[in-house]
């Protein structure tokens, strides 16, 4: 019953391509298909189409659509049961056909193996050369700390993977115009336009506030001139938010633009106040 059904599924699927007497027979799963490949001669090197195999199509039909149905159920089911050991382990394609002393097939690696016992693979010259220079090189790694504390500052309503791709397009652009590390290049501009202090509101309890001037860490520097940038971005005229900022990271890599207005505004006030920075 299984030979039949099996038939069934590939004779629709008869096509020029020729297949392998072992492959049509494993394909069929047929005592009597297996026997017939056997005992067919073919010259060395040459191939039999699957047509060659396959029984007549034959249609029952005092059978109903269900009946045919439950026959496809136990021929698959048959077929599984054939693959195991004990009829009990789920089926897995890459256990069933593994050779006898292989647990599992693992195609890949077998043909490494092969590769190297036999002593085919040798390498290039070239390939000897580009492994004795990468040999000190050390791997990056995948995020940058300081692109990843950019990349959310810019996110909105928590949408990182927007941020990400915004933050990606603009360092593509920045270095399709600079020739150079776009990541390097952005972290010496914020290095060059970070304020080292910011202004604070200071009030005694009476009518008169003072505007006394407070250190930055590393981290707080950073955020005042990326915001800086960002929010000069926003005046640009392109649509695009990864175009904006990346014409506003390339003119503040240039030396010029708002960020460093605005940083020098505020190291003069925070000259001017610095007498009253004793009474914090």
């Amino acid at each position: 019953m299984s030979s039949k059904l099996i038939s069934r599924a590939i004779l629709p699927l008869r096509t020029p391509t020729l297949l392998s007497r072992s492959a049509v027979g494993l394909r069929c799963n047929s005592t009597s298909v297996a026997a017939k490949a056997a005992a067919t001669p073919a010259a060395p090197g040459s191939t039999l189409a699957a047509s060659d195999f396959l029984l007549p199509l034959t249609r029952d039909a005092n059978k109903t659509a269900q009946e045919e149905t439950s026959e496809w159920i136990e021929a698959i089911q048959e077929l599984r049961k054939e693959f195991t050991k004990d009829g009990t382990q789920a089926f897995l394609p890459n256990k069933a056909f593994g050779p006898d002393e292989f647990t599992e097939a693992n195609l890949v690696q077998q043909a490494v193996s092969y590769e190297l016992e036999e002593g085919k693979f040798q390498p290039t010259p070239e390939q000897s050369l580009k492994k004795a220079q990468l040999n000190g090189v050390k791997i990056p790694a995948a995020t940058d700390p300081t692109i990843k504390y950019l990349t959310n500052v810019i996110m909105r309503h928590g949408r990182k993977a927007r941020a990400q791709r915004i933050m990606s397009e603009a360092l593509y652009l920045v270095q399709l115009k600079k020739r150079t590390d776009p990541v390097q290049l952005l972290k010496d501009t914020l290095e060059k336009m970070a304020p080292i202090l910011r202004l604070r509101r200071y009030t005694d309890g009476g009518a008169r506030a003072e505007m006394i001037p407070v250190p930055l860490n590393e981290r707080q520097r950073l955020r005042h001139a990326w915001t800086w940038i960002v929010e000069a971005s926003d005046k640009r005229q392109s649509k695009s938010f990864s175009v904006r900022l990346a014409e506003e990271i390339i003119v503040a890599a240039n030396g010029s633009g708002p960020g460093y207005e605005k940083k020098e505004s505020v190291h003069k006030a925070g000259v001017a106040a610095r007498s009253f920075i004793k009474k914090l």
